[in-house]
């Protein structure tokens, strides 16, 4: 069973991947490591 709690804590930690995936983005525009 999910509680509240870790439906909260997963929605931060996928808001936190998106951002960091799109903070990468934008500081590497054509830069494919």
């Amino acid at each position: 069973m999910i509680t509240d709690v870790q439906l909260a804590i997963f929605a931060n930690m996928l808001f936190l991947l998106v951002i960091l995936y799109h903070h990468m983005a934008v500081n590497n525009p054509k830069k494919q490591k």
